[in-house]
């Protein structure tokens, strides 16, 4: 009978060859089991901020589009208590959105269309008409270029993908038809607020498209 003596050379080889082979099998095992989950966890919070803060958006949009319309039921400080609120929510949900998606282009729009949002509540606060009036104007030009920026050319789309699409070409043609539209006047005011409403709409088709 052959005894095992652990200080043996050859035994303490054979044992440390199991050790590394175990070794190396948790490690592999370690790796495909956590990075694929991580990767999943980070897309799915993706998806959750950019579905949130595009629906938010849309909310926002159909609040300006009412404070937009002229209307016989709500006060003149009503509707712009509105307007306040849903460019502020319009913000928010560009900021969010902003935190999940991917690309430069989009995100630098999502933040654009935030600071022009931002801008807007700034003018409608000011005490000073002329300022305000600015503030807003650039406001307006900055979600123009942000909604311009998140526009997909490329050809390679996805069903949703060009829903969602045609929904910021939307969100972005109610916005231009806004900024050339005069308020001091009745026909701009009419016009004013059919381009809110065309922006409400391109807001909820982008919403309902979000994945």
């Amino acid at each position: 009978m052959r005894f095992y003596n652990p200080n043996n050379r050859n035994n303490r080889k054979g044992k440390d060859k199991s050790i590394n082979k175990w070794d190396q099998l948790m490690a592999h095992t370690g790796r495909g089991k956590q990075h694929p989950s991580n990767n999943q966890n980070e897309t799915n919070s993706a998806n959750v901020a950019v579905v949130a803060g595009n629906w938010i958006e849309a909310v926002g949009s159909i609040v300006t589009a009412i404070a937009s319309t002229p209307s016989q039921i709500f006060t003149e400080q009503t509707l712009t208590d509105f307007n306040v609120i849903g460019n502020i929510l319009e913000a928010g949900g560009s900021a969010i959105a902003a935190e999940g998606e991917e690309g430069l282009l989009n995100i630098a729009g999502e933040q654009l269309q935030a600071i022009g949002n931002i801008a807007v509540v700034a003018g409608i606060l000011s005490n000073n008409e002329q300022s305000g009036e600015l503030l807003q104007q650039q406001g307006d030009l900055l979600q123009v270029v942000g909604m311009g920026m998140t526009i997909q050319t490329s050809g390679n789309l996805t069903l949703l993908e060009t829903i969602a699409n045609t929904g910021n070409i939307i969100q972005l043609i109610g916005s231009v038809i806004q900024i050339f539209a005069n308020t001091d006047t009745e026909e701009g005011t009419v016009m004013n607020a059919i381009g809110a409403w065309i922006e409400a709409i391109g807001a909820i088709i982008t919403a309902l498209a979000s994945e």
